[in-house]
């Protein structure tokens, strides 16, 4: 979920500039040329994704039938793949303790996430699982989990990532078991990062010994991506991409795509440099105006606007079309429920977007 702390941590006739994506060649080059002005479906293999927000509620959460009517709806847009993430929980974000496992929330149990994929895979849809932190303390502080220092006294970074091995290794074990196509170890830990990188390490190896699909982390697009020393661990650089497009109120498409520029350059030399292809594990906007300038604040900004954010998912499509090594993307967020109060200007659910990702990614 984007947040400040975190990042510094019908559309039939929108007429925008359109295009798909394509899967990694690690060997081919890469492609120079400007966007397609129509749509490419992906190919094989590109992770046309969403990341799919459990409610916690048992009837409309993970395992429920309001969340399986909406991963019909999500196929049906094309979504190829959608990203489960279930939580751990810390009260102290200077402690090493991460508390995690079933009984911790009711509504949002490993049987929940066990028939939610089940379910993903009824309709299609192949699962991705991303656990995470949270605490308290990001709602009653303003913090991250960006601000996540564990104390030397109580073991420093080596007794934090001890902790967070086990938890991560819980969920792969548990992604090895319902056939899981990728696991995402961790997201935007920046201060482990930057303090500790080798600790990512020891994480995916633990993973790997359990779990056989694909791994990947998923760091903040704010020095974080570029910070981690080693992506070979992993298959895939991730990043959680909420780059700022244009300080324009109401950007056009052509605008939006030409903020992708530099973000792009970047990212496609840590693709060669560390031989890895690229997933954006999160992307996304709010229907909002000035959404482009400041993608990660989920509050503020000006008044309603859908059309601005089909533009940014039009223009994020655009801008990678042809780059192979771009291996999909996870918009950020669908709900398991379409009517409930927890929805939020990022999800897309009966906007302009949601028919942007339709013709884009073979829906309709």
């Amino acid at each position: 979920m984007p947040t400040r702390r975190d990042c510094l941590l019908g559309a039939s006739a929108l007429g925008l500039l359109s295009a798909g994506g394509w899967t990694w060649a690690r060997r081919g080059p890469v492609s120079n040329t400007p966007p397609s002005l129509e749509p490419v479906r992906p190919t094989p293999g590109f992770h046309a994704g969403f990341n799919h927000a459990h409610l916690h509620r048992r009837d409309i959460g993970y395992g429920s039938e309001a969340s399986r009517l909406q991963l019909r709806r999500l196929r049906a847009l094309g979504v190829t793949h959608v990203a489960l993430t279930p939580f751990g929980y810390t009260s102290d974000l200077e402690g090493v303790t991460i508390r995690f496992g079933s009984d911790l929330d009711a509504t949002l149990t490993d049987d929940a996430l066990r028939r939610e994929a089940d379910s993903a895979r009824a309709e299609g849809l192949a699962v991705c699982m991303k656990p995470h932190i949270w605490s308290r303390a990001f709602w009653t502080s303003g913090m991250s989990r960006q601000d996540i220092r564990p104390r030397k006294t109580d073991g420093g970074w080596a007794a934090w990532f001890e902790q967070y091995a086990a938890f991560a290794e819980h969920y792969a074990r548990l992604s090895e078991e319902m056939g899981a196509a990728l696991m995402v170890v961790g997201l935007e830990y920046l201060q482990a990062t930057q303090q500790h990188p080798q600790g990512w390490t020891m994480v995916a190896e633990a993973c790997r010994a359990v779990f056989g699909g694909k791994l990947s982390y998923a760091a903040n697009w704010w020095k974080e991506v570029e910070a981690m020393p080693d992506w070979q661990v992993f298959d895939f650089i991730g990043v959680n991409a909420y780059y700022p497009l244009s300080e324009e109120a109401d950007p056009s498409t052509a605008q939006l795509v030409a903020g992708w520029a530099e973000p792009l350059k970047t990212l496609q030399a840590l693709s060669v440099k560390h031989d890895r292809p690229v997933l954006f594990l999160e992307a996304g906007y709010r229907a909002v105006r000035g959404a482009a300038a400041r993608p990660w604040e989920q509050s503020g900004g000006g008044g309603h606007d859908p059309m601005l954010q089909a533009r940014a998912y039009e223009a994020l499509l655009s801008a990678i079309a042809g780059e192979r090594w771009v291996e999909g993307v996870y918009w950020w967020k669908w709900f398991t429920d379409a009517a409930s109060r927890e929805r939020d200007d990022y999800c897309p659910m009966g906007m302009p977007a949601e028919g942007v990702i339709s013709r884009w990614w073979g829906g309709g």
